[in-house]
C-alpha cells in the first residue's frame, strides 16, 4: 500500500510554528537587553548612601514654641474715643518740680481776647479731655532724641524751644522765680546730645545765643545757660511773637516748643505764631497758663492746631 502525504497538513504546522519562534526570539532579545540595563540600574542605586541624622556637615536645629496665657488689652488712659486730632489735651500740672512747690489748678472757662473763644469753639477743642495731645513722661514731639518735662508736661526730640512770660506779671507770687527754677530743672534733665533754644519774652524777647539760638546740653553750656536764666529779671509786657519769630527762624526747626504765659496775649499772637509755624515742618508747641489770671483760650488754640498739649498750673502762694 502506498501512502500519499497531505501537503495541507505540512503547510498549517509549518505556519504555527513559524510566529511561535518569532515570540520566544523577542523574549530572548528582551532579557538580553534588560539584564545588562537592571544591573547597571542596581550597581548605580547601591552607590548612593542616604543618611539620616548623620555628620554630613549640615545640622538639624530645633525650634521650641511655647503656648503663654494672653494678656488681655487695656484702653489707653492717654486718650478716650471721643477725641480728634485737632483737640488738645487738658491736663492739670504735676506737683513736684524739683524744689519749687506748685498746686494744681482748677481749669477756669476761656479767658482772653473774641479770637481766641471763637478759635477754640471752631477746632473743637471744646471737648477738654478729648486726646489730641501727650503729656506725661512720654510727650510729643520727634520720636529721636532726649525727653524732658516742662511744668508736668512731657516732650521729646534732638532740639528743645522755650518761650518763656517774662512780663511785670510773672513778678507776683515769685512766679518768675518757680518759673526759672522748673526751666533749668527741665534742661538738665536732657541728655548731652540735645540741644535747646531759650526766649524770654515780654514786649519782645532775650536770649543767651542770638546768633545761633541752639546750645548743646553739655556741662559747660548748660552751667553758663543756668547763671544766665537766673539772672534775668521780669518787667514790661506779654507778647510773644517776636520770641516765636526768633525760635522758629532757625536753621533747624525745634521739633518741641514750651510756651509758658500768664497773662493775656495780644489779639493777633495765635494768628501769627500758627502762621510763623506753617512756613516750616510742623513743630509741635505745648502750652502752660500759669496763673488763674492768664488767657486760657489763644493758648488752648495753639496747642490745637499743632498736636501739642494744653495745661494750667499755679503756684502755692496764688490765692
Amino acid at each position: 500500500m502506498t501512502t500519499v502525504a497531505n501537503p495541507t497538513q505540512g503547510s498549517q504546522h509549518s505556519s504555527t510554528s513559524e510566529p511561535r519562534g518569532r515570540f520566544v526570539a523577542w523574549i530572548w532579545i528582551g532579557l538580553a537587553v534588560s539584564a545588562p540595563f537592571h544591573g547597571i540600574l542596581l550597581a548605580v542605586l547601591s552607590s548612593i548612601h542616604v543618611g539620616v541624622g548623620g555628620t554630613t556637615g549640615t545640622s538639624i536645629q530645633t525650634i521650641e514654641i511655647a503656648l503663654v496665657d494672653a494678656e488681655p488689652l487695656s484702653p489707653s488712659t492717654g486718650s478716650t474715643s471721643s477725641g480728634s486730632e485737632s483737640t488738645p489735651e487738658v491736663r492739670a500740672a504735676e506737683t513736684d518740680f524739683g524744689g519749687a512747690e506748685f498746686m494744681i489748678a482748677g481749669l477756669p472757662d476761656p479767658t482772653g481776647n473774641s479770637q481766641g473763644d471763637a478759635a477754640v469753639v471752631a477746632e473743637g477743642a471744646e471737648g477738654l479731655f478729648a486726646s489730641g495731645g501727650g503729656g506725661g513722661s512720654g510727650g510729643i514731639g520727634n520720636g529721636m532724641g532726649g525727653g524732658t518735662t516742662f511744668f508736668g508736661v512731657g516732650g521729646r526730640g534732638r532740639r528743645i524751644g522755650y518761650v518763656i512770660d517774662k512780663s511785670g506779671s510773672m513778678g507776683i507770687d515769685d512766679r518768675m522765680l518757680q518759673a526759672k527754677v522748673e526751666l533749668v530743672r527741665s534742661i538738665v534733665s536732657l541728655p548731652d546730645y540735645a540741644s535747646v533754644c531759650v526766649a524770654l519774652f515780654d514786649d519782645d524777647f532775650i536770649t543767651l545765643d542770638k546768633e545761633g539760638g541752639f546750645i548743646k546740653c553739655r556741662d559747660e553750656s548748660v552751667g553758663r545757660l543756668k547763671g544766665w536764666i537766673m539772672d534775668v529779671g521780669q518787667g514790661g509786657g506779654t507778647n510773644p511773637v517776636s520770641a516765636f519769630q526768633f525760635v522758629l527762624s532757625r536753621p533747624e526747626r525745634p521739633d518741641v516748643v514750651f510756651f509758658m504765659s500768664d497773662g493775656e496775649i495780644p489779639p493777633d499772637a495765635a494768628d501769627e505764631i500758627l502762621r510763623m509755624n506753617r512756613r516750616g515742618p510742623n513743630t509741635v508747641i505745648h502750652c502752660i497758663a500759669f496763673g488763674q489770671a492768664a488767657a486760657t483760650a489763644p493758648l488752648r488754640r495753639i496747642a490745637a492746631e499743632t498736636g501739642g498739649t494744653f495745661s494750667v498750673s499755679a503756684s502755692r502762694s496764688s490765692p
